[in-house]
């Protein structure tokens, strides 16, 4: 998994390139670590550049969510490739996150 950071605003949109899996734990943590030092932001995850996502990766995003919240920033999971999308659906992350298609 690759990542870029562009911050616009109150907005911090994170790209999210390659498959977020257990092989991207490591890059996902560091990923964390800098986006927890923005704090009251909403955190805008564009999903358009995976194109997959398993369990671990999915474990992540609810770490990413967590943790965020007690920074006080907002999560959002935006433009989900369709198969991505299906993972999310399956697993009800819509109770947990705004998705927007």
């Amino acid at each position: 998994m690759q990542y870029r950071i562009r911050e616009e605003g109150a907005t911090v949109l994170v790209s999210l390139d390659g498959q977020l899996n257990f092989a991207a734990n490591e890059d996902f943590q560091s990923l964390l670590i800098k986006l927890t030092s923005s704090k009251n932001r909403q955190v805008v995850f564009d999903m358009s550049g995976l194109s997959h996502i398993d369990s671990v990766g999915l474990g992540l995003l609810y770490i990413a969510r967590e943790d965020l919240t007690d920074a006080g920033s907002t999560i959002c999971l935006a433009h989900p490739r369709e198969t991505v999308f299906r993972m999310l659906e399956l697993t009800e992350a819509q109770k947990t996150f705004e998705i927007r298609r």
